[in-house]
């Protein structure tokens, strides 16, 4: 996942033109106040918080169901690609931290707040954290498909080579607000 762009495109889409997908993850002024709201309805001290999509729009069709599954309880985890971090200069989320979940479009769609943050090799996830992402079958060869498939995608985007022993950050989290 990624919070912020290297350019500033006026769309959401991908630009053709210059070969990169725009990450959705501002702080918008719609963002904002849906993390104002979640403040004053729940008496959160937080200051500062991440607004992200669990995935980048330009390499996934499921940017919306992803982060619907998280506002309905069902994803508990989340799982990037450690280089996602570095190449971004986008700080890594601690437990403790909070993330404005937001859909394809950029909406806000909860808030979660992180658990427990583990770097290990791709090839060493355990199934424990297929259940926790909540998505396909829960199986670990469910998440292991497409979760290479996906960072497939990242590492020929970026001109890397993709290698099952890369290492990956894993978030576990709870939902802690929905809005309604």
């Amino acid at each position: 996942m990624r919070y912020t762009q290297h350019r500033k495109p006026a769309s959401l889409a991908v630009d053709a033109t210059q070969g990169y997908h725009r990450m959705i993850g501002e702080k918008t002024p719609e963002v904002e106040a849906y993390w104002q709201a979640f403040r004053a309805a729940t008496g959160a001290g937080e200051a500062d918080y991440h607004a992200a999509t669990f995935a980048d729009p330009g390499l996934s069709a499921n940017v919306g169901k992803i982060g619907r599954l998280a506002r309905s309880g069902e994803k508990r985890a989340t799982c990037h690609l450690a280089l996602d971090f570095a190449r971004n200069g986008v700080r890594r989320r601690e437990a403790g931290d909070c993330l404005v979940v937001l859909d394809e479009a950029g909406a806000p769609l909860c808030i979660v707040r992180v658990t427990e943050v583990a770097v290990t090799p791709f090839d060493a996830v355990g199934p424990e954290l297929a259940v926790a992402e909540g998505e396909g079958d829960l199986s670990r060869d469910y998440w292991a498909t497409v979760h290479r498939r996906y960072f497939e995608k990242q590492c020929a985007e970026w001109g890397v080579d993709w290698r099952e022993d890369r290492e990956v950050v894993c978030e576990y989290f709870d939902l802690v607000w929905t809005g309604a």
